[in-house]
Order: structure tokens, then sequence, then C-alpha cells
């Protein structure tokens, strides 16, 4: 497997040409607009103030305080961030507008508009399409690359289907990062995030993620790909475990996950703890969706993610002959919090079995491994988890993530206006999550029974 980091730039949508007349001297074409040229030019002339001021009105026109200038200027490009924002009030102010007016006027500036839309949409997903196949080719040399429509989401995004010369076939989702262009909206792009990029790499390499790639045109559109969760083995989501699915077979594929866990009743009040917790002592298969599950929590803490356990659209396991279930990350949300480092508050809400994760609200086995399950037993599992599994070497996993990531930013010309405030994201995420491993791993060492007391 090559290495996930071969940094490519986005190209040109529209290359110059040479040509003969039918005299057969050389002549230069003139240059073509590209696609994103056409867009904005259909833009100025779409996004005419009188246009709007006949079909509504030059008070309500008036009243939006937009710089029509600068919309009917067919030289402003429609990636431009003023320009985005009035497309998105546009869109609102005029679906409005459309449940009480259907005379022709109105209904031809609002259908432009809605062309519009798809226009910009299209071009954006050509361009990723197109970043998509040089990528893999360029690291999968004499590949055959399929792009196709990304499933669900609002995140813009595609799949890749890649052809190996071998025959060996590999599909890989891609999407642009957390801040990135949305799918269905209009929105302006935010500069990528090297935290979320760190993320999806310490994942990978501590055996929970995917393999991931990262591609880009700007510094706004990064695009993460990563491996699809099957690609060794049968991968399903936690929600067809935990019945949110509602397929048939479904309580039998949990129950493969979490053996003697399925025991345990939704009523709190009709289980016997003791009772589970030696059942689980005896059944390897529940002890392995254990480790998996307190890992995951332990990471999530450490690495301050949300949206995470709590969605079980968000992760599950592969399932694989003569191996245990395997848990994999698909997808997470990184904390709105701007201070990553962990506190005595942080390690409060690991012992209540919540925190911000409201592990209380989960299916019942969740719940018990993550919440119910006694303090002493959930200290002992996740201090075990951090020192004994994969998750043992986590600072390394954390080092060789931020080299990868440093390099990229330092390679990528995209980024080359942008190196400091990357970098200096970078490092604090980076000495955060150090000392959050520190952390826990110092406070569960050093718990005690009478501890709990003090939560």
């Amino acid at each position: 497997m090559m290495n996930a980091f071969t940094f490519l730039q986005g190209a040109n949508e529209v290359e110059n040409e040479s040509f003969k007349t039918p005299g057969g001297k050389l002549t230069t074409a003139l240059p073509q607009p590209t696609p994103g040229e056409v867009v904005s030019r259909l833009q100025a002339e779409i996004l005419r103030k009188d246009r709007f001021v006949s079909a509504l009105g030059a008070e309500t026109v008036e009243s939006w305080g937009f710089d029509w200038n600068m919309l009917e200027n067919s030289s402003v490009s429609f990636e431009d961030s003023s320009r985005i924002a009035v497309m998105s009030q546009l869109y609102e102010r005029l679906g409005k507008v459309s449940r009480k007016r259907f005379d022709d006027e109105f209904s031809s500036l609002y259908t432009s508009f809605l062309t519009l839309r798809d226009r910009i949409r299209i071009v954006h997903g050509e361009r990723l399409e197109t970043v998509t196949e040089r990528y893999f080719k360029k690291i999968f040399p004499g590949s055959n690359v399929e792009c196709d429509a990304k499933v669900g989401g609002v995140q813009l995004g595609n799949k890749a289907k890649v052809t190996l010369l071998s025959g060996e076939m590999k599909k890989y989702h891609i999407k642009t990062h957390s801040e990135g262009r949305l799918s269905e909206r209009s929105s302006a792009a935010k500069h990528v995030n090297p935290q979320e990029l760190m993320i999806y790499k310490i994942l990978e390499y501590t055996g929970f993620g995917c393999e991931s790639h990262f591609l880009q045109r700007s510094a706004e559109d990064v695009y993460i790909a990563t491996l699809d969760a099957s690609d060794d083995g049968n991968f399903n989501m936690f929600a067809r475990a935990s019945g949110h699915l509602g397929s048939g077979g479904d309580e039998v594929y949990g129950q493969s996950l979490w053996g003697n866990l399925q025991t345990i009743h939704s009523e709190l009040i009709q289980n016997d703890w003791k009772a589970i917790e030696t059942s689980i002592q005896s059944d390897a298969v529940s002890l392995n969706f254990l480790n998996q599950l307190s890992s995951l929590d332990m990471l999530t803490r450490i690495l301050r993610l949300r949206d995470l356990l709590n969605n079980p659209e968000n992760f599950g396991f592969v399932s694989k002959e003569g191996k245990y279930p395997l848990l994999k990350v698909i997808d997470f949300r990184i904390s709105d919090e701007n201070i990553f480092r962990v506190n005595f508050e942080h390690f409060g809400g690991f012992l209540v079995g919540n925190g911000m994760y409201r592990y209380s609200d989960s299916h019942r086995v969740m719940r018990y491994v993550l919440h119910d399950r006694s303090q002493e037993d959930r200290v002992r599992t996740a201090l075990s988890v951090l020192t004994q599994t994969s998750l043992s070497k986590l600072h390394e996993h954390i080092d060789r993530a931020y080299q990868e990531i440093r390099g990229y930013i330092l390679n990528t010309d995209v980024f080359a206006d942008h190196i400091s405030r990357l970098m200096e994201e970078l490092d604090t995420y980076t000495q955060a999550v150090h000392h959050n491993v520190s952390f826990f791993t110092d406070k569960l060492q050093f718990w005690t029974p009478e501890d709990k007391l003090v939560w």
C-alpha cells in the first residue's frame, strides 16, 4: 500500500490548445472560459438588480442592502464570499415568495435562480471528480478510477472505485473537510482545520479508523478520502445492531458483537449486575466488545471528539471469519471547545459515565459498558486499554500523525500563505492530546474506590 500523502494540486480546468486552420497556418486558439468563469458570467446576468426590482418591487429589493454593482460584475468569481452569502439569502427569500407567487415573471426569475444553483453545484462536483481521478491515478499508476455520487450527508463529496493493475478493486469515500463546501446549499467554505486531518491519521494508526488520504484544490477545498470499511471484511454500522435500521436479523447480528451482554435488560432494576459482570469475564466475545468500546471512549475523550459513540451511524464493526468483530470509525466531529486540554472535570465526566457524551441515552449494552457498569470496573478496563492494547503506543501514533500532517502542510503549495496559522493550530492540538494521554493514564493509575465519593 502506498503512503497516503501524495500531494497534488488542482489543475487548470481548460488548457489552451493550438490548431491548424484550413489554410494550413498554425493558429493559437483564443483562451476558452473555464466552467467556473462561465458560471460567474451567468451569475452576473441572473443577479441583475433590475430583474429583481421588476419582479418584486424596488422597496423590497432596496431593503435587502445588497451590493448590486458587485453582483452584476461578471469578473467577480462565483466563489467570492460576498456572492455566496447573497446566494444563500436569496434562496431563502425567493423560496418564501414562491409559496405565494405563481405569475410568469416571478416564476421565470425563480427558475433561473434555481438553475444557477444547480450549475454551481455541478462545477464543484466536476472539480472534485477531476481532483479525485488525478490523485488516485498518481498513487496507483495504471489504475482505473470511476467516480460516483456520494450518498447521504450535507458535505460535498463522491465515491471512487479504483481498479488496480492487479485487478484488485478498492472503494474510497471522499468528502470535503468538516467546514468545507456543502452539497445542497450555498455556503462559504472555511480553511481546513489541520486538527481534523491529524485525527483521521491517529484513528488510522490505532486501528480504529480507515486508511485516509487528503486531496486539495485550495486551502478551503480540501477533501478527505477514506478506504471503505468493508475492505477487509463485512462492515455494518452499529445502527443495525442497535435496532435503528429495523432490518431482519438485527438481533442475531447484535448478539454476534456483544455476546453475553445480550442478557442486559433495558429496565435497569431488573438487572443483576454482579451476575452480568461474571458472565462477561467468561465470554471472549463480550470482552472484545467491552474493550473496543472502552478504547474508543478513551480516544473520544483524549482527542476531544463528539458525535461518535452517541451516533450509531458514525461507527460500526467489521466482521471476518475466524476473528472477533473490529470496531471502525467512519465519521466524527471535533469538539466545539477551543481549549483541548482536559482537566479534573473531564475525568469526573468519565467517572460518571457521561460528560458531554450522554451514554445514559445509548443502547442498553453500550450504556452498560460506558455508564451503568461500576466505576471500579470501568476504571480498570480504561487503564488496561490505555496501557496494554494499541493505545499503549498512542504517544507514538500522535507523533507520527503530527509529522505527516506537518509535511502535508509544508509541502503543499495551496497552503503557502497559511502555513503560520495552520502550524500554530496543529502544534497547539498536538501538545494538548499528548497532555490528555498522560493525564488520563495518570488519573486512572492512581484512582481508588474511595475517590468516587469526590464526584
